[in-house]
């Protein structure tokens, strides 16, 4: 991956539980980590297998690994990209060498 070609730039947010005054708890999303990200779609062998998620809908995104996204997972974590909400998906760890991560996520 060259990095001339991560030129999108997302936000990873995570998930906190809050409660308000009555101890009602609510899941809040924040900000936790911006990044320069490669974004291609879903296409070939990928779109096929992920058809019945509506693979359309469906992005990766390739971004390098950081001491901040070491921890990423598919429940705490979402992405957003030009204003649109996108749930992880998928964490690959590009063949463990940990320079990359990518990410595949679906449109919320």
């Amino acid at each position: 991956m060259k990095i001339a070609e991560m030129n999108e730039r997302i936000v990873i947010q995570k998930s906190r539980m809050d409660t308000d005054t009555i101890g009602n708890h609510t899941l809040k999303w924040f900000d936790y980590y911006y990044c320069w990200a490669c974004v291609d779609h879903v296409s070939g062998k990928e779109f096929w297998e992920a058809a019945q998620h509506n693979a359309q809908d469906s992005l990766f995104f390739t971004i390098r690994q950081f001491s901040p996204v070491r921890d990423l997972d598919t429940t705490h974590y979402r992405v957003k990209f030009h204003g649109e909400i996108y749930n992880i998906t998928f964490i690959d760890h590009s063949q463990y060498k940990n320079k990359m991560l990518r990410l595949m996520a679906e449109r919320k």
